[in-house]
């Protein structure tokens, strides 16, 4: 879904603050990749929250439900 997200061209504003250090390293770094700001952090954030969903999957298969190994055999 993020993805599908990312392919759209509609935009939003979004007022927030962060650590001055953090906010040094992203100039520094974008500057040094002739990057914008905006499009680093929008990626930045689009891929942890996919991340995150993943994560969330994952666990939710941890959780079972389980099947007993013996139960599995019997039906192969």
């Amino acid at each position: 879904m993020i993805a599908l997200l990312r392919t759209l061209f509609i935009m939003a504003s979004v007022t927030y603050r962060i650590d001055d250090d953090l906010k040094a390293a992203l100039e520094e770094f974008c500057d040094k990749h002739g990057l914008k700001h905006q499009a680093v952090v929008a990626e930045a954030l689009a891929s942890w929250l996919e991340d995150a969903e993943e994560i969330a999957a994952i666990e939710d298969r941890r959780e079972g439900p389980w099947v007993e190994w013996s139960d599995v055999r019997t039906k192969v």
